[in-house]
């Protein structure tokens, strides 16, 4: 008998210090993204923008006092690798949230895992529409959808270039033919007009020579380009060599500081669409703040990749606070959907019951000479 109550008394003592183990050990946060490969320049900024925050959240005492570690995998803006990122980081390292990813299609599929283990997730930068619309309640988004931010390039080309032949070219993939789709029925409903010409291209592609000829031949006196930086800085080029001058436009694909490397001369001009500027005249404390401390850090200016990015891992502590000591992942992700007016550095949002951030508008915002922007205002 004393020996079974040794041995009680030792399970327990054992089960009693793990639990304390766990309740004091590090919060685990996946951080997933294009780490290698094509859109690696954008996972560089994704990571950047999270450790800023976890530096910031650490050191003002961490969330129950419990610091955050970040554990990071790369899916290579690959789909298949994406989840399989995921599940090693839900299945694995028992992370009790996630951040990711970048492209759509990578998100689309991820997506899955993390509803299907139920664990709370947070994309901070992919913009297709359907992410928020398919009923996943384990998901949200800090990003705009392309709902937002296609319409807000069909109105820059029609109310402010007054555009009447308005052309499209665009990846054939979830996030290409997403925004395609919303630049069709925005056109239809608000202006009772249509594309003059579709052009639709693998997201891989070097050559767009094909379709941006069928461009020309449309006669388009404008161009949304929907694609991710690299493709645009090549279509920017291939169109001013075939004679195009038609302005260009296009979504959040294009902000990198490395398309004016890419595509030079021929890219200046080119408009599109962001959640944050970093010279934006009425940035809120909060945005002044962040800029300061993102320069202290990096040495350089965040760019709107940055901002999401931050305000992602913002958004989820807000969640891990509201779940308390147990973090329940119920919990946690009801506190992200309850965040509210919530000062950002993207802006002040409120998270939609469908996990969408719901922002005031898009900026709009024109590459000028030497790589640098500035906001449209004509």
């Amino acid at each position: 008998m004393l020996k079974k109550i040794i041995s009680l008394a030792l399970v327990l003592m054992l089960c009693a210090a793990a639990s304390a183990a766990v309740g004091s050990g590090p919060i685990l946060i996946g951080v997933y993204g294009p780490m290698s490969g094509d859109s690696a320049m954008v996972g560089a900024t994704l990571e950047e923008g999270v450790k800023l925050a976890v530096e910031q959240i650490n050191g003002a005492g961490g969330i129950h006092g419990r610091p955050v570690e970040i554990i990071v995998e790369d899916d290579a803006q690959n789909p298949a690798t994406a989840v399989s990122a995921v599940n090693k980081l839900i299945h694995r390292n028992n992370v009790v949230g996630l951040i990711g990813t970048v492209n759509s299609s990578c998100t689309l599929a991820s997506m899955e895992e993390s509803m299907r283990a139920e664990v709370p997730h947070i994309t901070p930068i992919s913009s297709g529409a359907s992410i928020t619309n398919l009923g996943n309640p384990w998901i949200a988004r800090i990003q705009a959808s392309d709902l937002l931010q296609a319409g807000a390039a069909v109105d820059y080309f029609v109310k402010k270039l007054g555009a009447k032949r308005i052309g499209c070219i665009f990846q054939s993939d979830d996030y290409g033919r997403g925004a395609w789709e919303v630049i069709v029925e925005k056109l239809k409903n608000d202006y009772n007009m249509e594309l003059v010409a579709s052009e639709a291209f693998e997201a891989s592609a070097l050559d767009m020579t094909p379709q941006i000829l069928n461009l020309k031949q449309a006669n388009c006196d404008a161009v949304i380009v929907w694609t991710m930086y690299q493709q645009g800085a090549l279509i920017a080029k291939q169109a001013r060599q075939q004679g195009i001058e038609a302005p260009l436009a296009g979504g959040g694909g294009l902000t990198n500081a490395r398309i004016y490397e890419l595509g030079g001369e021929a890219v200046v001009g080119l408009v599109n669409s962001q959640t944050f500027f970093a010279n934006d005249p009425n940035a809120s404390q909060f945005q002044k703040d962040f800029i300061s401390s993102f320069q202290a850090k990096y040495g350089r200016l965040p760019d709107s990749n940055n901002a999401m990015a931050y305000d992602s891992m913002i958004v989820m502590a807000e969640g891990l606070k509201a779940a308390g000591a147990g973090l329940k992942n119920t919990d946690i992700m009801a506190g992200i959907l309850a965040v509210k007016d919530m000062d950002l550095a993207t802006g002040k949002i409120t998270i939609a019951p469908n996990g969408d951030a719901v922002r005031e508008d898009v900026l709009m915002v024109r590459l000028i000479g030497d790589g640098k922007y500035e906001l449209v205002t004509d």
